[in-house]
C-alpha cells in the first residue's frame, strides 16, 4: 500500500487528484495537501482520499464511483458541481459535503455509503438520495439546510445513529418499500413534515427526538409501518403522528405539546401504544377515524385543550391500565358506530365530561375509576354503554347520563358523592343496574319514556329524592335496599309505572314512596321507619301493594289522595305513629287478607271527602282507641266476621 501525495504547489510532481487516482493501485492512499482541487473523477478501484485533520482541503467537481469499487474520503470538504454518484461503496469520515452548486449532494444507485462525523448541507433539493436497493449507515453526522429533504429513499435502506437533521422541508422522505432505522437522532426545525413514510415502507426508531416542525412529526401512508421505542415528539403544527392506511407501534414514547393532535389514525390505520405519554395538544391527544384500530396499554393521556381521545367513523379502540386526566373537553369521545373498551383504567379530573359516547357507538368500561370530572362522568346519547365493576365518584355532574335511545347496563359498580344524580336517563333511555351501590347524592333520575331496571342493589344516604321517574317512564326494582335519605326514597310522576319486588325501603325524612299520576306495584317488600309517610298515592294514581310489610312511620303509613285507587293484599301494617291508612278526595282503598295494627293513634283507618275503603278478610286492631273514621260522604265497609 502506497501513499500518493497531491499538492497544488509548483514544486509538487502530482498536482491533481485525477492524476493520483490514475497512478494509484488497489488499496493506495491519496493524501491531499491544503488547497482547492477542482476535479472530474471517475474512480475505478479501491483507494482512500484524505487530508490531515489540520489541513484545509476543498474538493470541487464531479465524483463517480462505479460498481464493485470502494472509495474512502477522510477529513475533506467536498463541493460537487454535480451529485456524487455511487454505484459501488463510498465511505466518508469527518467530511463536509457542501451542496451549494448541486441539487443533490450524494446519490446512491444500487450503491452503499457509510458516513461518520460528517456534515451534509446546503443542497438545493436533497442531501442524500438512495435509489434502487441502495443502503447507507450514518453515525454522528449533521444534515442541515438542505432544500427539499435531507435524505430521500426509494426501494432502499438506511441506518442512522447519534445524528442530527435540521432546517429542510423534510428530514426523511421514505418512498416505496424502503427502510429507515434511527437511534438517538434529533430531527428538528423542518418546514414541512419531518418524516414521510410511503408505499409499504418502514421507519423504526429508538430514543430519538423529533420536535419543532411546521408540519407533521411523522406521516405514514399506504401500508407503511412505524415502530418507535423511547421516541419523543413535540411542538409540531400538524398532528405529530399521522398514520393513514398504515401501522404504528410505539413503546415508552413521549408525545407532547403539539399545536393540533398528538396521534391521528385514519383509513384503516392500526396502532399499538404501550407505556406512552400523550399530552398538551390543542385539538386532541389521540384521534382514531375512518375504521382505524387502536390498542393502548399502561399509558397516560392528559392535559389536552380539546378532547383526550376521539374515536370516530366505525373505529375500534381498546385501553388497558391507561390514565385519562385533565383534558379540557371530553376525556374520551366515541361516536359514529365506533367501539371502545376500557379495562383497569382511570378517567379523572377532566374539565368537562369523562366519557362521551353518541351516534350508535358502543363502549364497555370494566374495572375502572371515573372520578373528579367537572361534568358528567359518562354520557351516552343514542349509544350503548356497559359499565362493570367500576367506581364512579366525586364527579360534579351525573355519574351516568343516558339520552335519546341510549342503552346503559351497569353491573357491580359503586357510585358516590356525584354532584348530580348518579344515574340520569331521558328520552327513551334504557338503564339496567345490577348489584350496584349508590351512596350520597340523588341516585337515579329517569324521565320521558325511559326504562329503568334496578336489581340486587343498595342505595343510601341520598340528598333529596333517591329515585325519581317521570313522564311515562317504567321502573322495575327488585331485591334492593334503599335507606337513609334526606328526601323521598322513590317518586313516580306523570303517567309513569313503578314495580318494586323483594326490596326494603327505610329511614327517609320525607314520604318514602310518592306516586303521582302514575301506577305502582309493590310486592313482597318492606317499607319501614320513615320520618314521614310510607306511601303517598295521589292524583289519579293506582297502586297494588301485596305480600308486604309496612311499619313505623311518623305520619299516615299509606296516604291516598285525589281520585287515586289502592289495592292491598296479604299485607301487614303496624306500629304507625298516626293512621295506617288515610284516604281522601274521591279516592278508594280495597284490602284483602291484610292485618292493620295500631297502638299509638286513634283511628287506624280514615276516609274523608267522598272516599271509600273496602276491607275484605282484613284484621284491624287498635289498642289505643277507635279503629275507623269517615266523614263528608265517605264510607268504610268491612266483612264483619273478619274484623275484630
Amino acid at each position: 500500500m502506497a501513499i500518493i501525495k497531491v499538492s497544488t504547489s509548483v514544486f509538487s510532481t502530482i498536482k491533481t487528484v485525477e492524476r493520483a487516482v490514475d497512478k494509484a493501485n488497489r488499496g493506495d492512499e491519496i493524501q491531499l495537501a491544503s488547497g482547492k482541487y477542482k476535479e472530474s473523477l471517475t474512480i475505478n478501484q479501491y483507494v482512500t482520499i484524505y487530508a490531515k485533520e489540520q489541513d484545509d482541503v476543498l474538493l470541487e467537481g464531479i465524483i463517480i464511483i462505479p460498481k464493485d469499487v470502494t472509495v474512502s474520503f477522510n477529513n475533506l470538504t467536498i463541493q460537487p458541481t454535480v451529485q456524487i454518484y455511487v454505484e459501488g461503496k463510498a465511505i466518508f469520515k469527518n467530511c463536509t459535503l457542501h451542496g451549494q452548486l448541486t441539487s443533490v449532494i450524494l446519490s446512491l444507485n444500487g450503491g452503499f455509503a457509510k458516513l461518520s462525523g460528517c456534515t451534509v448541507k446546503h443542497a438545493t433539493d436533497v442531501g442524500l438520495a438512495l435509489l434502487n436497493d441502495s443502503s447507507a449507515t450514518i453515525r454522528d453526522c449533521v444534515f442541515e439546510h438542505n432544500g427539499k429533504a435531507h435524505i430521500l429513499l426509494e426501494q432502499s435502506a438506511i441506518t442512522m445513529t447519534d445524528s442530527e437533521c435540521h432546517h429542510s422541508k423534510h428530514a426523511f422522505w421514505i418512498k416505496t418499500k424502503s427502510r429507515v432505522q434511527t437511534e438517538n437522532v434529533k430531527l428538528h426545525r423542518q418546514t414541512g413534515t419531518q418524516v414521510i413514510v410511503q408505499n409499504e415502507s418502514q421507519f423504526s426508531d429508538i430514543g430519538s427526538t423529533i420536535e419543532h416542525g411546521s408540519g407533521n412529526g411523522i406521516y405514514a401512508t399506504k401500508n407503511s409501518v412505524i415502530t418507535l421505542h423511547g421516541t419523543s415528539l413535540s411542538h409540531h403544527q400538524l398532528p405529530q403522528l399521522w398514520i393513514q392506511l398504515s401501522n404504528l407501534e410505539a413503546n415508552n414514547c413521549d408525545i407532547q405539546h403539539g399545536m393540533e393532535s398528538g396521534i391521528m389514525l385514519r383509513e384503516h390505520a392500526e396502532a399499538e401504544l404501550n407505556h406512552c405519554i400523550i399530552a398538551h395538544h390543542k385539538i386532541a391527544n389521540v384521534q382514531a377515524t375512518v375504521e382505524s384500530r387502536l390498542n393502548m396499554t399502561y399509558s397516560q393521556v392528559h392535559s389536552c385543550e380539546g378532547v383526550g381521545v376521539q374515536v370516530r367513523e366505525k373505529s375500534i379502540v381498546n385501553f388497558i391500565e391507561t390514565t385519562f386526566a385533565a383534558n379540557v373537553l371530553s376525556q374520551l369521545f366515541v361516536t359514529e358506530n365506533s367501539i371502545c373498551t376500557l379495562k383497569d383504567s382511570v378517567i379523572k379530573e377532566g374539565r368537562q365530561v369523562g366519557i362521551f359516547i353518541e351516534k350508535s357507538a358502543t363502549c364497555a368500561v370494566v374495572d375502572c375509576i371515573v372520578a373528579h370530572n367537572a361534568n358528567t362522568a359518562m354520557t351516552a346519547i343514542g349509544a350503548e354503554l356497559t359499565v362493570v365493576n367500576c367506581e364512579v365518584i366525586n364527579n360534579k355532574g351525573n355519574g351516568i347520563l343516558a339520552v335519546n335511545d341510549a342503552s346503559v347496563t351497569v353491573d357491580l359498580c359503586k357510585f358516590f358523592d356525584n354532584g348530580m344524580p348518579h344515574i340520569a336517563g331521558k328520552t327513551n333511555a334504557f338503564v339496567s343496574l345490577n348489584q350496584c351501590e349508590f351512596i350520597r347524592g340523588k341516585s337515579i333520575y329517569m324521565l320521558d319514556n325511559s326504562s329503568l331496571y334496578l336489581n340486587d342493589s343498595k342505595i343510601s344516604d341520598g340528598e333529596g329524592v333517591q329515585i325519581e321517574v317521570a313522564d311515562r317512564t317504567k321502573a322495575r326494582i327488585k331485591n334492593c335496599q334503599i335507606s337513609n335519605g334526606t328526601g323521598n326514597a322513590i317518586k313516580a310522576l306523570r303517567d309513569s309505572t313503578l314495580h318494586i319486588h323483594d326490596s326494603q325501603i327505610s329511614k327517609h325524612r320525607m314520604p318514602q314512596i310518592v306516586v303521582n299520576d302514575s301506577s305502582l306495584i309493590f310486592k313482597n317488600s318492606e317499607l319501614l321507619e320513615g320520618d314521614n309517610n310510607g306511601f303517598i298515592i295521589e292524583n289519579n294514581s293506582e297502586a297494588l301493594i301485596q305480600d308486604s310489610f309496612i311499619t313505623k312511620h311518623l305520619f299516615p303509613q299509606v296516604w291516598i289522595d285525589l281520585e287515586s285507587t289502592v289495592e292491598l293484599k296479604s299485607t301487614l301494617l303496624t306500629e304507625g305513629a298516626e293512621s295506617d291508612i288515610y284516604v281522601q278526595n274521591k279516592s278508594s282503598v280495597y284490602t284483602n287478607n291484610c292485618i292493620i295494627r295500631n297502638d299509638k293513634f286513634n283511628f287506624n283507618v280514615q276516609a274523608v271527602n267522598h272516599s271509600k275503603i273496602d276491607l275484605y278478610k282484613t284484621t284491624v286492631e287498635n289498642t289505643f282507641g277507635e279503629k275507623f273514621y269517615s266523614e263528608n260522604n265517605s264510607f268504610i265497609t268491612q266483612t264483619l266476621d273478619e274484623v275484630n
